[in-house]
């Protein structure tokens, strides 16, 4: 169905493109995921529900889902005053800071990153 001939002009940092596009749109759904939970959480309390775990709601935000956890914490004003679960919400978020922060790193200025090695040539258009 999709031949593609050797030698042709298509880029080399495509499957990289490619690669961070899908986990772009896999980072999205989970933020929307753990917003729709937290979300879910708060009318559940309002109603007088069975709520969803704690344990849940932090495991989302670990998993990746820290964005969605923090704007509905804000939009549904929802557990903001429980603690210890916002000093733990607020510790996921540093992480992820820190992780970005350390994969932006070493991509960019890290012993084999782009910029050290001179490959970010290669991937600028021409």
């Amino acid at each position: 169905m999709f031949n593609i001939a050797v030698g042709t002009s298509l880029s080399p940092a495509l499957p990289a493109l490619i690669l961070t596009g899908l986990v772009l749109v896999c980072w999205l759904a989970l933020n929307m995921v753990t917003y729709t939970y937290f979300h879910a959480d708060k009318e559940r309390a309002i109603h007088g529900e069975p709520r969803i775990s704690e344990r849940t709601l932090l495991f989302l935000a670990l998993a990746g889902g820290s964005v969605g956890a923090k704007f509905a914490q804000k939009r549904f004003y929802h557990k903001t005053q429980k603690q210890p679960f916002g000093r733990r919400l607020n510790a996921i978020v540093v992480l992820h800071l820190g992780l970005i922060s350390l994969g932006a790193y070493l991509a960019l200025l890290g012993p084999s990153g782009i910029w050290m090695t001179g490959s970010y040539m290669a991937a600028l258009p021409s």
